[in-house]
């Protein structure tokens, strides 16, 4: 009987671990891609595989960070020359060192009071899309999550896209291009 008087307060206290610090939306960070060198390391090593959003997820030290560069990396077969480990772990130590807050790994989507029309939606995903790739949602059908997943990852990759539209733009591609079958 001692378990259900402490339940509650557990819960409330679990749930405000969950809770975004500073009352800012526990979305996927949005990391700037640096100017300068850094850059074109990132451009040329890491995004083809992971946005540099990753990077805010952690607060470690430069042998951490290297740490975390060489394993999975060289399971993947990636390697970076001496020069580009030594100017990427520079920019990670400084900005995503020990004395950062590592941002939430949950994502908790903001709620939404206007949606995409059809021409909005598709007038968005020209002018965001496109400047990477050519337009490929109409080729899939996912549910909400599938969607909400893809457009995280896009905005990881460099996707300039707010969490609003995020969830708008969600909203829309799961209402014409959802998991229900077209009749």
């Amino acid at each position: 009987m001692k378990w259900m008087y402490l339940y509650g307060p557990v819960c409330v206290l679990l749930a405000a671990f969950q809770m975004p610090a500073f009352g800012q939306s526990a979305a996927r960070p949005q990391v700037e891609l640096p100017e300068g060198p850094v850059r074109n390391v990132i451009l040329r090593n890491c995004v083809a595989c992971h946005g540099i959003d990753e990077y805010a997820f952690h607060a470690l030290d430069r042998t951490g960070w290297k740490e975390l560069l060489d394993v999975p990396h060289k399971q993947r077969g990636v390697s970076l020359s001496r020069r580009d480990e030594r100017v990427l772990l520079d920019y990670l130590d400084k900005n995503f060192g020990t004395e950062s807050i590592p941002f939430p790994r949950n994502y908790v989507a903001p709620e939404i009071s206007e949606y995409f029309t059809n021409p909005e939606a598709r007038v968005f995903l020209e002018r965001v899309c496109t400047e990477c790739h050519e337009l490929r949602v109409f080729e899939h059908r996912k549910d909400a999550a599938g969607w909400r997943a893809l457009v995280l990852d896009m905005r990881e990759r460099g996707a300039t896209v707010s969490d609003q539209n995020i969830e708008k733009l969600v909203e829309w591609l799961g209402r014409v291009r959802g998991t229900n079958p077209v009749e």
